[in-house]
């Protein structure tokens, strides 16, 4: 017997979960462009919206154009969330100050003129790009900011993109980003936490695996990994998930065995250090109407049963990842063959980190237009004999 007696519990690894200002995971993830907010959420009043640990105002100006500005005012701090949206920006609503979405001021109504502090005070920003109802921004260096990504699947002919934001449909919420992405690459664990452990919690059921039927690889924009499951009915289904940089955007499927490619691009946003948002843009078909995956009405938010000991029962991806903790400290745990998954999206994780901290490009990151107008991926399922 093994005493827990003077147990020593380590600190949690700084390099690879922080996301603040200043921290190495989040000067890498501030090299990629984030989803903040809906495009719909930007109204007539300001958004508050919390990013990688940074609170931040987003609004859209009477011209249509969207900002992201540092919350305090330039003038005397107070927060812009309070601020009245007008045609060409936003103005303070404590002495009128009015920014424009780049971060200029426009006016000093209570200052005489003329007025040379216009031209000397410039409001900190970030540059921000919509798309199909998502907004992103950059919260890099403006010499690095690289080109908008655009995914093949949203430009599939003869349908429509639909956006969404807010709790992650069936992900854990109070944790760290890391621990709940990885588990993304653990694809092992699939096959006791959603089978034999709470019962079947995917729309599939799981006939064996042949541990030389899964693979990981590394990709040029991030990871994946193939599982091949045996069916029922004595056919192999060929499951593909994917990663991209910096491995917080994934493409995962989840419903029932068949040859159909991933739809939908996922975001696991990292709001700070403790807490994470998701985020997607999802391809639907002319007229096909919206409704939940398989995989989600079976997730904690379309749970019929939401009580402790439920959930104690019937864990899910939620339950185990918070589980770790609020950090996952990976001093405690004893990583094995089955681990590949998550050791490769660490190494991944821990090079591009070396790589921005060099002043390099970290893997991802696109400077050809032509290229980040068009990125293959190939998340999805195949059922063959």
């Amino acid at each position: 017997m093994k005493s827990a007696y003077g147990l020593k519990i380590p600190e949690a690894d700084p390099t690879l979960t922080r996301v603040g200002p200043g921290t190495p995971c989040g000067e890498l993830m501030r090299r990629y462009w984030q989803p903040i907010c809906l495009s719909a959420d930007l109204q007539d009043l300001p958004k508050s919206v919390r990013i990688l640990g940074e609170d931040l105002i987003a609004f859209r100006d009477g011209a249509g154009r969207a900002g992201l500005l540092f919350p305090r005012c330039s003038h005397r701090a107070t927060s812009l969330e309070y601020g009245r949206v007008e045609q060409r920006g936003l103005r303070c609503c404590y002495h009128g100050w009015l920014y424009d979405v780049e971060g200029n001021i426009l006016e000093m109504p209570l200052e005489p003129a003329p007025n040379p502090y216009l031209k000397q005070i410039q409001h900190p920003c970030y540059p921000v790009r919509e798309y199909a109802g998502l907004v992103f921004a950059y919260l890099g260096p403006i010499d690095k900011l690289p080109e908008f990504p655009l995914y093949d699947i949203w430009q599939t002919a003869g349908g429509r993109l639909k956006a969404r934001m807010g709790p992650r449909v069936g992900g854990p919420v109070n944790c760290n980003w890391l621990q709940a992405e990885e588990n993304l690459m653990d694809a092992l664990h699939t096959f006791w936490l959603h089978t034999r452990h709470s019962g079947p919690q995917f729309p599939s059921q799981v006939y064996g695996i042949d541990p030389d039927a899964l693979r990981y690889e590394e990709t040029e924009m991030g990871m994946r990994f193939v599982l091949t499951r045996k069916l029922e009915n004595g056919k192999w289904w060929e499951l593909i998930w994917e990663m991209i940089m910096p491995l917080n955007v994934h493409l995962v499927y989840t419903e029932e065995p068949s040859t159909e490619r991933v739809r939908s691009v996922s975001y696991c946003v990292p709001v700070d250090d403790t807490h994470q948002l998701g985020a997607s843009i999802r391809w639907l078909r002319d007229g096909e109407a919206e409704t939940l995956s398989g995989r989600e009405q079976l997730a904690p938010a379309g749970r019929k049963d939401v009580s402790y000991e439920y959930t104690q029962r019937h864990p899910d991806d939620k339950e185990a990842v918070e589980g770790q903790g609020p950090i996952a400290l990976h001093g405690l745990e004893h990583l094995v063959t089955s681990d590949k998954g998550v050791l490769m999206f660490r190494g991944i994780i821990k090079k591009a980190i070396q790589a921005t901290l060099q002043g390099d490009d970290p893997k991802g990151i696109l400077r050809d237009p032509a290229k980040a107008a068009f990125i293959p991926t190939s998340a999805g399922s195949v059922v063959r004999d």
